[in-house]
């Protein structure tokens, strides 16, 4: 499970699980508080309790920490670990598209950031409806839902409470984009198509889920051209 905190993607994975990975900090169970210590680069933490990893989660969520590249922690059963942690967050579904058209794809640019059309689903509304609803909602653009891509998870503070909001992201073909247009009341100030090279200089001014959407979904493409 990969979860994204103030844009920094934290893995929990099995302790047991082999990794060639080298890490610039190695913490193990006797620290406490990250915010103790000067982080940065690549840290792993070991042996942490599912209570610690909770506070650990919320004083991320908290507070931004700009050095740090990514965090890998492990555990003694990654799964116990997931259904403690959802537990303690209120969860959100979301979802939202990858759409393509003439070997383009759909950016949008919200809050000074390039993002993917995307949003909450609605009570009881299915993952891959939402996705579809969402996305025509957000750029005008009448769309044909395709297969799953993925799903991305991150953390943020909404009226005093932690939330867990997961995005279930579907590769999708454009039907019409003759009344394409940014959804204002969403923050939205643009949508664009855009080849390959400028969804790559665009991802330098994205999130970090975002760069790992765009990098499922090419490797989707490579699967389905085999």
């Amino acid at each position: 499970m990969k979860i994204y905190i103030n844009d920094i993607p934290v893995r929990i994975r099995d302790r047991e699980r082999e990794s060639n990975k080298k890490f610039d900090v190695v913490l193990d169970s006797d620290v406490d508080d990250i915010q103790a210590i000067k982080l940065k680069g690549k840290i792993l933490i070991k042996e942490k309790s599912n209570e610690a990893i909770n506070k650990l989660l919320k004083i991320m969520t908290d507070k931004k920490y700009t050095k740090i590249k990514q965090i890998e922690i492990r555990v003694k059963n990654k799964v116990k670990a997931q259904e403690y942690l959802k537990g303690k967050f209120d969860i959100v579904q979301a979802a939202g598209g990858v759409v393509e058209k003439d070997g383009k794809i759909l950016l949008i640019l919200r809050n000074d950031l390039w993002d993917i059309p995307k949003g909450k689903l609605e009570k009881k509304e299915k993952r891959h409806e939402g996705a579809v609803r969402e996305v025509e909602e957000e750029t005008g653009v009448k769309v044909q839902l395709e297969e799953k891509i993925c799903a991305t998870w991150h953390t943020y503070i909404r009226n005093k409470k932690y939330v867990l909001k997961k995005t279930s992201w579907y590769r999708m073909t454009c039907l019409d984009d003759t009344q394409m247009t940014p959804q204002k009341e969403e923050n939205i100030q643009k949508t664009v198509w855009m080849t390959d090279k400028e969804v790559d200089v665009a991802l330098l001014h994205s999130y970090k889920t975002i760069e790992r959407v765009i990098e499922k979904y090419r490797a989707r493409i490579l699967q389905t051209a085999d």
